[in-house]
């Protein structure tokens, strides 16, 4: 299955013309979905990916929940509890246990809306009128020997993101971001690699997060499946665990 995975992405990547001019924006995306296979997705109902984050050389296993239409879990094991962070459909709550309480905690507002974006399953760039945002092209350069597309998009609140576009295969190779955090702007990298087939979705199984240029964080995808049994009652946020009566 997985050889004819492949072959399908690389029959797709050979069908994909190749113009001696600059592509417009609406071609650039258009090659983009075809690429990553994103139509595809309209058959997942749901999405579980399992991994594991590299921070400070230390190895963190993570699973990650994703449900239609915008339901997202974060689970990390941590000294033997589990950290999580849950968004479901417009509200938010967290279990951190370093907090010394392993009651669920409100998500400020803040962060809200970043997990709200991570809830879409295509992405901002699909469908992107529909789901309120802006997005230009704003040229061409070289990034580390590849010629780009750099795509920018708006979300209706302001915050906006630069997607590096490799102009040979159409994969995202970078996303640089800012948002506003707190009155002031959060700039970050994300570097893509490792491109793998997951059944007829081409994915990223390798990403790096770069802060001020330096390396904060490497996340791997070691395993994706669609349409499991999951339980929605994982999303809704737990009552508080009530405190022992003194004896």
């Amino acid at each position: 299955m997985k050889k004819i995975s492949t072959l399908i992405f690389a029959i797709i990547f050979a069908s994909i013309p190749t113009y001696a001019q600059d592509l417009s924006l609406d071609q650039i995306l258009k090659n983009y979905y075809e690429v990553m296979g994103i139509d595809n997705l309209k058959d997942v109902s749901n999405m579980v990916m399992t991994g594991k984050s590299v921070n400070g050389g230390m190895e963190t296993p993570f699973t990650i929940y994703n449900v239609r239409p915008d339901k997202y879990r974060l689970e990390v094991p941590i000294q033997g509890q589990l950290m999580l962070q849950v968004y479901n459909s417009g509200t938010g709550w967290m279990v951190a246990p370093w907090s010394g309480s392993l009651d669920a905690q409100d998500i400020p507002a803040e962060q809200l809306k970043s997990m709200k974006r991570q809830a879409d399953m295509e992405g901002p760039l699909y469908n992107y009128k529909e789901k309120g945002n802006t997005v230009e092209l704003i040229g061409k350069e070289d990034m580390e020997g590849s010629d780009v597309y750099k795509v920018k998009l708006t979300y209706p609140d302001g915050d906006n993101e630069l997607y590096f576009i490799d102009s040979e295969n159409f994969v995202i190779l970078k996303v640089e971001s800012t948002t506003n955090m707190r009155g002031q702007e959060v700039k970050s990298e994300m570097y893509f690699s490792d491109f793998k087939p997951e059944g007829n979705m081409l994915m990223a199984h390798s990403f790096q997060v770069k802060m001020g240029g330096q390396i904060s964080q490497s996340v791997v995808i070691e395993a994706v499946k669609y349409n499991t049994e999951i339980d929605s009652g994982i999303f809704n946020k737990p009552e508080p665990k009530p405190v022992p009566e003194a004896k």
